[in-house]
């Protein structure tokens, strides 16, 4: 039984750590880090609470893979690629860390657009050059976050077979480890104002998960957008039941159709946080909703965070949710006002945690 949860936050300066017992009624802020630093991506170690690696931005020093082993009081420094290597696509920021599951491979997605894999558990890195000469890759154009690939889904039972999502393009699949992709986005509505020429390269994916009881289905929060035919509004959440060969919508449920975050539990409960739309990143009428499905998105149930009376005008970007492995789930959110949201009841009831830190942009949590 776990006796401790470890929840970790990047910001746009730092990396803050809460804690609490298993309960996970009362949290502590605990520990506050590369305060110089934006921090983007974040990967804990299941199995100790003191080793962390995140990946750090700065508009003057670049990006880099950074690591902790006593919980953020010293950190180390891994570049994903020599510094003085020649690059057809500059390394701007790293969106997403990934650890396959049963292994010491990690693989970080960046911006511009790539996949790296370390074989080593963080000590070395090398570009997975298969995506990245995609014949698409000249005709992918960014979203409003760059040219990012944020989603790295691996199987839990093949990790040779894996996703890769990436904005403003779409699904990637791959089945011999990342040697070579296929682009996986049938059933999606198009977005022809990317500017992309090419019908593969213009689906601006937001969040994907994976269902580890059923690696052939997968879930997507996607960009829903005004650029359809007779200009209403697109679906915004689809399913996959066959790998990403097909997408359908299940979002007909939900009252706004745009957000970014999205998460999995264990036993199948998936959790999204819609906002207004493309247009209005909020929480509509400032109330913060997370809304819940039991059943792969055929019905949803809403529940509300913010308390009564109070408004909340802010949203959550496409990593500030996460699950932890509590056998009931507890839900974690920060939003873009810097305030940080727990529930130990799979979201039944919610809680502030102790303090208003800046723009979240991450957030991981574990057991212990």
């Amino acid at each position: 039984m776990a006796e401790r949860v470890v929840l970790r936050v990047g910001t746009e300066k730092g990396l803050y750590a809460f804690d609490s017992d298993a309960d996970r009624q009362t949290w502590r802020l605990v520990g506050q880090s590369l305060p110089e630093w934006r921090v983007d991506a974040l990967l804990m170690d299941p199995a100790d609470p003191d080793r962390v690696l995140v990946g750090t931005s700065h508009m003057a020093w670049g990006a880099t893979v950074r690591e902790t082993r006593d919980g953020g009081g010293s950190w180390t420094q891994t570049p994903l690629r020599p510094p003085d290597a020649p690059a057809e696509h500059p390394l701007t920021r790293i969106w997403q860390l990934t650890r396959a599951p049963h292994s010491g491979r990690i693989y970080a997605g960046v911006a511009d657009a790539a996949l790296y894999v370390s074989d080593d558990d963080g000590a070395s890195w090398r570009e997975l050059e298969g995506l990245t000469r995609h014949p698409s890759r000249p005709h992918w154009q960014p979203g409003n976050g760059g040219l990012c690939l944020h989603t790295i889904l691996v199987d839990p039972h093949d990790p040779d077979r894996m996703w890769v999502g990436v904005s403003a393009v779409g699904v990637f699949g791959s089945t011999d480890g990342g040697e070579s992709w296929a682009a996986l986005n049938e059933g999606l509505p198009p977005m022809t104002m990317t500017g992309s020429p090419d019908e593969d390269a213009m689906f601006c994916i937001h969040k994907m998960v994976l269902d580890p009881s059923d690696p052939d289905r997968l879930f997507m929060q996607f960009h829903a957008h005004t650029m359809t035919s007779d200009g209403s509004r697109s679906s915004g959440v689809f399913r996959s039941d066959d790998a990403g060969a097909r997408w359908q919508a299940i979002d007909a449920e939900l009252p706004h159709k745009f957000g970014f975050p999205m998460a999995l539990s264990q036993d199948g409960e998936l959790f999204v946080i819609p906002l207004l739309s493309d247009e209005n990143r909020l929480f509509d009428q400032g109330r913060a909703v997370v809304w819940r499905s039991g059943d792969a998105g055929e019905t949803w149930v809403r529940r509300e965070v913010s308390s009564a009376g109070e408004r909340i005008y802010s949203g959550v970007l496409r990593d500030a949710m996460a699950l932890d492995g509590s056998e009931e789930t507890g839900v974690y959110f920060g939003t873009t006002g810097g305030d940080v949201y727990a529930s130990a009841d799979a979201g039944d009831s919610w809680q502030r945690l102790p303090a208003r830190l800046p723009r979240v942009l991450c957030v991981r949590a574990e057991t212990y």
